[in-house]
C-alpha cells in the first residue's frame, strides 16, 4: 500500500489503464473463446447487472473519494495551524524576562527538523519517531523552564505554555493525519466492484464488434481514472498531492531574519 500511494500521478494512471484495460483484453479473449454460440445468451444476462455495478461503483469511489480528499485537505489544515502556533509562540518568547534568542532557537531547531526528517516519517508512517523528537523535548523543556523563571510575569509565562502546547496538539495531529490512509480492505472492494463492471461489459459487448469498442474503453477509462485518483489521494504526505511544509518553514524563516523580536 505505501507503495502505490508512494507513486506519481503520471505511473499510476498509466498503470491503472494498462491493469484495467489488459483485464478487459484477457476477459474478451477468453469469453469469446467460451460462450461462442452463446455469446448472444450471455449478453442478455450480463445487460440488467450493468445499472446495478455502475451505480455500485459510482457510489463506492465516490464516498472514498470525497473522504479521501478531506483527508488531504485537513492535513493541510493541520500545518497551517501549526505554523500559526509556532508564530504565537515565538511572538510569546519576546515577553520581558523570557529568553527569546533561546526559545526561538529550540523553536526554530524543531520546525526545521519537523520539515526535514520528521517529514521524511510521516511519509513512511514512522510516527513513533515523530513523536519522540528530541528537538521538540528540548522545545518543551526550553519554554517551561522560561515561563517558571521568576524574571517572566504570569500572562506571558501562561501565554508561553499554551503557544508550546497549541505547538505539541497540532504536531500529534498531523502524526495522527499521516497514520490514517485508506485502509486495504476498501480499496480491495473498490477494485473488485471496478473489475467486474469492466468484465461485465466485456460479456454484454461479446458478441459486437463496434459496440465493444466503445463501452468497454469508456468503462475501462472510468474505473483506471477513479482507482489512480483514489491512489493519490490516499496519504497526504505521500505521492503526488503531498501536503507541504512551506507553511511551518516560513516561521523558521522570519525567525532567522529576527521578524519576531522585540
Amino acid at each position: 500500500m505505501i507503495f502505490l500511494t508512494g507513486l506519481s500521478w503520471w505511473i499510476l494512471f498509466p498503470l491503472t489503464f494498462l491493469i484495467i484495460g489488459g483485464l478487459a483484453i484477457a476477459t474478451r479473449v477468453v469469453s469469446t473463446r467460451l460462450l461462442k454460440d452463446d455469446a448472444g445468451q450471455s449478453s442478455a444476462h450480463a445487460s440488467p447487472l450493468m445499472p446495478t455495478l455502475g451505480a455500485l461503483f459510482a457510489f463506492l469511489s465516490g464516498f472514498v473519494i470525497a473522504a479521501q480528499w478531506t483527508a488531504q485537505t485537513s492535513a493541510d489544515s493541520v500545518v497551517s495551524r501549526m505554523s500559526t502556533a509556532s508564530a504565537r509562540l515565538a511572538w510569546a518568547s519576546t515577553a520581558p524576562g523570557a529568553s527569546t534568542i533561546k526559545i526561538q532557537s529550540a523553536l526554530s531547531s524543531d520546525l526545521t527538523t519537523t520539515t526535514e526528517s520528521g517529514w521524511g516519517e510521516l511519509q513512511t508512517s514512522n510516527i513513533s519517531s515523530f513523536n519522540e523528537s528530541q528537538t521538540y523535548q528540548e522545545l518543551q523543556q526550553t519554554v517551561r523552564e522560561a515561563a517558571y523563571s521568576s524574571t517572566v510575569s504570569i500572562p506571558a509565562a501562561t501565554e508561553l505554555l499554551e503557544a508550546a502546547d497549541e505547538v505539541g496538539a497540532f504536531r500529534h495531529q498531523l502524526a495522527d493525519a499521516a497514520s490514517t490512509t485508506l485502509p486495504t480492505l476498501l480499496l480491495i472492494v473498490l477494485a473488485l466492484s471496478g473489475i467486474a463492471l469492466t468484465v461485465n461489459s466485456v460479456i454484454l459487448t461479446v458478441d459486437s464488434h463496434r459496440r465493444a469498442a466503445y463501452v468497454v474503453t469508456s468503462v475501462v477509462i472510468l474505473v483506471s481514472l477513479n482507482l489512480a485518483l483514489l491512489l493519490v489521494l490516499a496519504a497526504p504526505f505521500r505521492g503526488t498531492l503531498q501536503t507541504s511544509p512551506k507553511a511551518v518553514q516560513e516561521v523558521v524563516q522570519r525567525i532567522e531574519t529576527g521578524f519576531y523580536s522585540r
